[in-house]
C-alpha cells in the first residue's frame, strides 16, 4: 500500500505545472534525499558549522545568521534537515549556472557531493563565473592573522581588532595588492548611551567583507594610531581554497554583533573552524570574547612563526623625532604650524642632511595631524607642498637610522581574566578578600602586550569577609573603569582622562563596614607629565566630576566635583601608584570626600603577581596583601 502511494505521489509531482525534472532525475533526487535521511547527514558537525547552527534551550537548532539569503529553505534557519533537503534539490537547478545554489554556496556543495559520494560525471561542476572572478582577483598564496591594538577613544575598539590578510600570489607582500577578510558591525551614527545599548543587545548587524589592505592600514595605522601585528598562519593550499569558498558564502550572511560576546574576534573562530575543522576554536569562548584571547587561541594552534610589527604613524614620527636636536624639533613645529617662509630660510643654513631630516619630519608630522583630524586636506596640501619642494633638490641623504623600538606582542601579555585573594588589616581586626576581574588590566598590572599607562577594567569585584562581624559583603563591584594617562607632548597635546561606574562602599558615611554600598559614577580629565630616569615616573592631575546614589547617603544621592592627583612609577618588575583625591558635593549629601591610596605590585611571572595596598577614605584606613593569578578566558 505504501509503495503504491509513493508511486501515485511521484506521478502527481511529475504532472505538476512548472515541475521540469524528468522522471529519472526526480527518482534520483528522491533517492539522494532518502540516502541523506538514512545517514542523518544533516546532523553532521561540519554541516552544522557551515550553517552556524546552535542548540537552543528546547533542544532544537537555530542558525546564528539572521539573513534569509544565507538559506535555500524557507525554514532553513531553524531546520538543518530542511536546509539539507533544499541543498539536494539545488543540485537539479536548471537556470543559469552563475545563479545556481552551487555557485552561491560552493563550499556547502563541495561537502555535499563528497558526503553523498556523487560522481563528477553525474554532477559536473557548474561554471561559477562570479565566484571564480572574485577568487582570481584575490588569488591568495598565504594568509595571516592581523591584530590591531586597542583604541581607547572608540568604545567598539577598546580591546583591539582581529582580521585576516590575504597575501596575493606573486605580490611579495605588496600592501596595495593584498586584501583582508574583515567582520565588523554595520553601525549607524548613534553615539553615547544608545550606541552602547545597541552594541550590548545585538541591534547592530555584523557582516563579513573583503576590503583592500591599504584601507585598513589607513584606518588603524594612520587615523587611529594603532600598531598592527601580523601573525602568519600555516594554511595548506586546500585550506586556503576552503577559506575562499566559505568566505564567498558569508557574503550572504549577517550575524547580530555583540560587543562582549559575538564580536569581530569571535566570528573569526567559526570561520577558521571550517578552514581547519580540527581546531574547534569557537567552543573555547562561551561567555565573553577579547580579541587578544582569540588571537592567542588561533596562534596556539598554528606552528610558531615570527610576527611582523607595523608601528603606527605616530610611532614612526616619534622615532624620527628622537633623532632630532632640540633646535631641529623647533624647526619642525615652525614649519608645520608657523611661518614657513622664515622657517625655510633659517633652515637653509644647516647641512643638507639635517635639512632633509627636518623637512621629512615636518611632512610626516603634517600627515599625522591630517589623519588625526587636526587639520583639513587643504591645509595639509598647502603646508606640505613647500616642504617637498625644498626637500627634492637635496637628493639622497642619510636622515634617520635604525627603526622604532619594537614592543612586546600580545603573545607576551598576561591572560585577560584575573582572580585574586588577600588578607586585609582593618581597625577592628582582619578581613579576607576574594577578587575577580573579567578583563583586562589596571595601572599596576604588567602592561606588556597591552596599552601602556592605561587601565581598562570590565566586570571587576572584591568580595570581603570580616570575621569580627561574621559578614560577607561586596567591597567593590565595578562595571567599568577606563583610564588613559597621556604624558603631555607639545606635538600631540592629548589630555589624560578617566571614566568609571560601579558599586563601592562609601566608608566616609560613618556606617559600619559593609553597610554603605552606593552606585557611583565619575569622569575626569586633566594633564600628565613623564619623567624618564632610573625610575620612570608619570605624574598626573585631573578635575573630576562625581556622583553617587544609595541609602547610605543623605537624601540618597550626591553630585559634585573636585580634583585628583597621582604618581605612577615603574622599574623592572615593580610598579607603584600613589593617588589622592578631594571631592566637594554641591547637591544631595554635601559631606566632602577625602580619599587616597598607595600601592605597589611585583610581577612574579607572566601570569602571576603580588600586590600591597594601603588606602584611606574619610576616616577609614586599611592595608592589604594580595596574590593575583591571570587565567585564559573560559
Amino acid at each position: 500500500m505504501l509503495k503504491r502511494f509513493s508511486f501515485v505521489f511521484l506521478l502527481m509531482l511529475i504532472s505538476c505545472p512548472g515541475f521540469s525534472l524528468s522522471p529519472e532525475s526526480e527518482l534520483q533526487r528522491l533517492g539522494l534525499r532518502e540516502k541523506a535521511l538514512k545517514s542523518a547527514s544533516w546532523k553532521d558537525p561540519y554541516w552544522l558549522k557551515l550553517l552556524y547552527y546552535e542548540k537552543n534551550l528546547f533542544g532544537g537548532s537555530r542558525s546564528h545568521s539572521v539573513n534569509p539569503r544565507f538559506f535555500l529553505s524557507k525554514w532553513g534557519n531553524i531546520s538543518p534537515r530542511l536546509e539539507l533537503e533544499a541543498a539536494i534539490d539545488g543540485l537539479y537547478f536548471e537556470g543559469h549556472d552563475d545563479a545556481s545554489p552551487e555557485c552561491l554556496f560552493p563550499e556547502r556543495y563541495r561537502w555535499l557531493k563528497q558526503k553523498l559520494g556523487l560522481q563528477a560525471a553525474a554532477f559536473p561542476a557548474r561554471v561559477c563565473k562570479s565566484f571564480e572572478d572574485w577568487k582570481s582577483s584575490l588569488d591568495p598564496e598565504s594568509v595571516s592573522l592581523l591584530f590591531a591594538g586597542g583604541y581607547l577613544n572608540n568604545p567598539s575598539t577598546l580591546y583591539g581588532h582581529t582580521f585576516l590578510r590575504l597575501h596575493k600570489r606573486g605580490a611579495a607582500g605588496a600592501d596595495l595588492l593584498d586584501y583582508t577578510i574583515n567582520y565588523a558591525a554595520t553601525a549607524d551614527d548613534e553615539k553615547g548611551l544608545f550606541f552602547a545599548v545597541k552594541g550590548l543587545t545585538g541591534a547592530y548587524p555584523g557582516q563579513f567583507s573583503t576590503i583592500p589592505y591599504y584601507l585598513k592600514i589607513q584606518e588603524y595605522h594612520n587615523m587611529e594610531n594603532r600598531d598592527l601585528w601580523e601573525f602568519p598562519l600555516s594554511l595548506k593550499p586546500e585550506e586556503i581554497d576552503r577559506l575562499m569558498r566559505h568566505s564567498w558564502e558569508l557574503g550572504k550572511a549577517a550575524f547580530p554583533y555583540l560587543f562582549f560576546t559575538r564580536n569581530c574576534s569571535w566570528q573569526l573562530m567559526p570561520l577558521l573552524d571550517i578552514v581547519k575543522p580540527e581546531l574547534d576554536l569557537s567552543r573555547r569562548f562561551r561567555y565573553w570574547v577579547i580579541p587578544s584571547d582569540t588571537a592567542k587561541a588561533v596562534l596556539e594552534a598554528s606552528p610558531p612563526a615570527e610576527p611582523v610589527w607595523r608601528p603606527s604613524l605616530w610611532k614612526n614620527l616619534e622615532w624620527k623625532r628622537a633623532q632630532l636636536t632640540e633646535a631641529e624639533k623647533v624647526f619642525v613645529l615652525d614649519l608645520a604650524r608657523g611661518d614657513q617662509g622664515a622657517g625655510l630660510k633659517e633652515l637653509s643654513r644647516q647641512t643638507p642632511a639635517r635639512q632633509a631630516a627636518v623637512l621629512e619630519a615636518a611632512a610626516d608630522y603634517l600627515s599625522w595631524r591630517f589623519y588625526a583630524r587636526r587639520i583639513g586636506k587643504e591645509e595639509l596640501d598647502s603646508r606640505t607642498d613647500p616642504l617637498l619642494a625644498a626637500r627634492a633638490p637635496l637628493g639622497r641623504q642619510l636622515t634617520f637610522t635604525g627603526h622604532p623600538a619594537r614592543p612586546d606582542s600580545i603573545l607576551k601579555a598576561h591572560n585577560s581574566l584575573r582572580l585574586g585573594a588577600g588578607l586585609v588589616a582593618l581597625k577592628n581586626g582582619p578581613a579576607y578578600e576574594i577578587q575577580g576581574r573579567f578583563s583586562v588590566q589596571d595601572l599596576l598590572d604588567d602592561p606588556s602586550g597591552y596599552l601602556p599607562d592605561a587601565a581598562l577594567e570590565m566586570g571587576s569585584f572584591r568580595l570581603r569577609h570580616e570575621p569580627r562581624y561574621n559578614r560577607y559583603y561586596l567591597k567593590e563591584g565595578r562595571l567599568a573603569r577606563i583610564m588613559s594617562l597621556n604624558p603631555w607632548d607639545d606635538w600631540v597635546r592629548r589630555p589624560s582622562w578617566e571614566v568609571s561606574a560601579g558599586l563601592e562602599q562609601a566608608d566616609e558615611s560613618g556606617r559600619q563596614s559593609g553597610r554603605s554600598a552606593i552606585w557611583a559614577m565619575s569622569a575626569a580629565s586633566g594633564f600628565a607629565a613623564e619623567w624618564r630616569g632610573p625610575v620612570r615616573q608619570v605624574w598626573y592631575v585631573m578635575l573630576q566630576a562625581d556622583s553617587g546614589f544609595g541609602p547610605s547617603l543623605n537624601s540618597n544621592w550626591r553630585a559634585g566635583a573636585g580634583i585628583k592627583a597621582g604618581l605612577l612609577a615603574e622599574k623592572g618588575l615593580v610598579r607603584a601608584l600613589i593617588e589622592a583625591r578631594y571631592i566637594g558635593y554641591g547637591v544631595g549629601d554635601t559631606r566632602p570626600l577625602w580619599a587616597g591610596s598607595a600601592a605597589a605590585s611585583l610581577r612574579l611571572a607572566t601570569n602571576s603577581s603580588a600586590r600591597f595596598e594601603y588606602s584611606w577614605r574619610g576616616g577609614v584606613k586599611e592595608a592589604g596583601l594580595y596574590f593575583h593569578q591571570f587565567l585564559f578566558a573560559p
